[in-house]
């Protein structure tokens, strides 16, 4: 039954793998965009490419371009992201060059996830999130982990408020068949009712799960323990720290 449970499972996880991979995104915009931005498709990650519509914004549209550092290689690349705000043809209307450069080798970088949900921070900023997912490739050694920025619209560019948080990790040692543990953090963010420097104050929650796997008698026996921590993010006039 526990062999049964690890088949189903480990086929999720390749699905949810998948499905973050395999972006879509509209090929007319995507060409408008690079054309703009005078790159070629051969100086981008477009599997990491991606795009979602704004729920807030009419006819915008916001657009992740991983640009390559170097060459693409499949053991290993380096990209930093432009990240557009565009109408539905894909003429741009906000740009913002991220600095951070975001890297894949033994730790794969596995996709972008454009967050738009509703990070109302005053009564003017509403900001966006922008989410890095990674993936390890060891089967006994399990590894993923995803880390949000947000930002918000500033004319034509943007303001980054919170830089590479981390939302999500999961990581793990077993033996192939029974043996072994995992732990896991999942984080999610709760606007408070407090603010400092004009900002809505953020409050993570945390939640860290530690689950023991054992064979007993030929059976797979799983002992799983929970606990909840919570942290304050306060905006410094800068960034959220």
């Amino acid at each position: 039954m526990m062999k049964l449970y690890t088949k189903i499972t480990t086929f999720l996880l390749l699905l949810m793998v998948f499905s973050l991979s395999a972006q879509e995104y509209d090929d007319a915009r995507y060409n408008v965009v690079l054309k703009q931005l005078k790159l070629n498709s051969s100086e981008v990650h477009n599997q990491l490419y991606t795009e979602k519509k704004m729920p807030n914004l009419e006819d915008s549209y916001i657009i992740v371009v991983p640009v390559l550092l170097g060459k693409f290689e499949n053991d290993g690349f380096s990209v930093k992201n432009t990240i557009l705000i565009t109408d539905s043809e894909g003429k741009i209307k906000s740009k913002y060059i991220d600095e951070t450069e975001f890297g894949s080798d033994a730790i794969m970088l596995d996709s972008f996830t454009i967050d738009t949900g509703i990070y109302k921070l005053n009564a003017t900023i509403r900001a966006f999130g922008i989410t890095a997912n990674y993936q390890g490739s060891s089967k006994p050694n399990p590894y993923s982990s995803s880390d949000i920025s947000l930002y918000y619209p500033e004319g034509k560019t943007f303001k980054k408020i919170l830089d590479n948080y981390n939302l999500r990790t999961y990581r793990g040692e077993w033996d192939m068949n029974c043996s072994g543990e995992v732990e896991e953090d999942n984080s999610v963010i709760i606007l408070d009712k407090t603010e400092t420097n004009g900002f809505t104050n953020l409050k993570i929650k945390t939640e860290n799960i530690k689950k023991f796997t054992k064979e007993i008698n030929g059976d797979c026996r799983e002992n799983k323990t929970s606990k909840f921590s919570y942290k304050t993010l306060k905006f410094n006039k800068t960034i959220y720290k």
